[in-house]
């Protein structure tokens, strides 16, 4: 099956394994799902024996009249694995012992384990193995010590050979001398497409077999005989996911210590990457988009905290230097209160006109007093936004200078102070 995946709201709990396995030697091998059709699966599967030709292992087949040739490394060059080197199967020891970091609830006695004896996360990087790259066409909950060697070394950043779990799965199938198994669509398809031309097929096509967001629903159920304890994962498999996230490329990170060291017999534990020349290239760019001088804009980096912007960045929208930014804000203050001191005066004389012309005899200071005061009423928008504008702005040191210390000047007066 396509292994699932996606990252959502509803899988939250799921986040990690998602982006470990994502991030992962296996990533293409879970998810390529070129079109598959069924005469050419069963044109293989009814043609395929087995050979050995110079010490190598071989399955034979014709498809569409060719002839098709899969050997391990076949396999490990179509699914880009880099695993020759890789442990085949870990020692029982080494498997107790890491199934038991792992959380496993279940029997150390046997060597067959219960996947639902894991907490969620484990559950799911386990079920996903089973379905996904292995042969298995029996119970789904039980798994072997192959597959829990792939489940270990996977978690522990050891070497595994997916490729060999493969071939050999492939050659068991050739046993089935009655029918046998239509196994492995998807990498069959792989497989004919990379090796011969294929003809016109029939209108056969077979929907690839894919999980679904429900999968996590199915993982989260805890089994009748598990206590429901959570087990995180291993902390070098948080670090694997976040070097390898957003890359869309599998990738393989530095080697980090396993929470144990397992004897694997005359196999030790993989020091190597797999895609060193990848994630060095990638390490190059960090932090640069990929060009040179193009640095992530962080908050601290707004031009109006006199951070730094890209130069690409300010050529292309003019901005002026951070530094003109407070000359600039500064003039266009003093324009508005220049603007409203004019709309302040031209509004008092016009009160204190139309006071003089409908009372004579009236003393000056009281209208003068009096139109003031209408003009203040008039006008609690302005003084209402001043105040809140007051009471917003950051408490720094004033940009311009004090005109006059009095107070109670007059609007005409303040006029002449500002012209000057």
């Amino acid at each position: 099956m396509v292994a699932c995946l996606e990252k959502t709201e509803g899988n939250s709990d799921f986040h990690e394994i998602v982006d470990f396995l994502a991030s992962s030697s296996i990533h293409h091998a879970l998810t390529v799902s070129p079109p598959i059709y069924t005469s050419y699966i069963e044109q293989f599967w009814n043609t395929a024996s087995s050979q050995t030709v110079n010490d190598v292992k071989q399955i034979n087949a014709t498809v569409d009249s060719k002839a098709v040739v899969v050997t391990e490394a076949s396999i490990r060059s179509s699914l880009l694995f880099n695993d020759a080197d890789g442990t085949a199967c870990l020692t029982n020891e080494a498997i107790f012992q890491n199934l038991a970091l792992m959380g496993y609830e279940g029997d150390f006695n046997k060597l067959t384990f219960q996947k639902a004896l894991f907490s969620p996360q484990w559950k799911f990087l386990i079920h996903t193995i089973l379905h996904c790259l292995s042969s298995k066409s029996t119970s789904w909950n039980e798994f072997s010590t192959n597959i829990a060697s792939a489940v270990i070394c996977l978690a522990t950043n050891q070497k595994f050979n997916f490729s060999k779990l493969i071939f050999d799965g492939m050659l068991r199938n050739l046993d089935n001398t009655k029918k046998k198994f239509l196994m492995y669509p998807r990498f069959l398809m792989v497989f004919l497409n990379n090796q011969i031309e294929l003809g016109e097929p029939f209108n056969d096509v077979y929907p690839t077999p894919a999980h679904n967001l429900k999968v996590f629903t199915n993982m989260s159920r805890k089994g009748l005989k598990f206590s429901g304890k959570i087990t995180p994962l291993f902390p070098n498999m948080l670090t694997h996911a976040a070097e390898g996230e957003g890359s869309g490329e599998p990738t393989e990170p530095q080697p980090t210590p396993s929470p144990t060291q397992p004897s694997t017999g005359d196999q030790p534990p993989e020091t190597s990457s797999s895609h060193a020349t990848t994630q060095d290239s990638r390490d190059s760019l960090e932090g640069t988009n990929g060009n040179e001088g193009d640095q992530v804009q962080t908050p601290h980096d707004s031009p109006l905290s006199g951070g730094h912007t890209s130069n690409r960045a300010e050529g292309a929208l003019g901005c002026p230097e951070p530094k003109d930014y407070l000359f600039l804000c500064t003039n266009l203050s003093n324009r508005v209160l220049d603007l409203e001191s004019i709309k302040d005066a031209q509004s008092f004389h016009e009160v204190v006109k139309d006071k003089s012309s409908g009372d004579k005899g009236g003393n000056a200071e009281e209208l003068v007093s009096t139109a003031r005061l209408e003009v203040s009423a008039a006008r609690p928008d302005i003084d209402a936004a001043r105040q809140e504008d007051s009471d917003v702005k950051p408490r720094t040191p004033p940009t311009t200078q004090v005109l006059f210390a009095d107070e109670r000047i007059s609007h005409g007066s303040t006029l002449i102070k500002i012209k000057e």
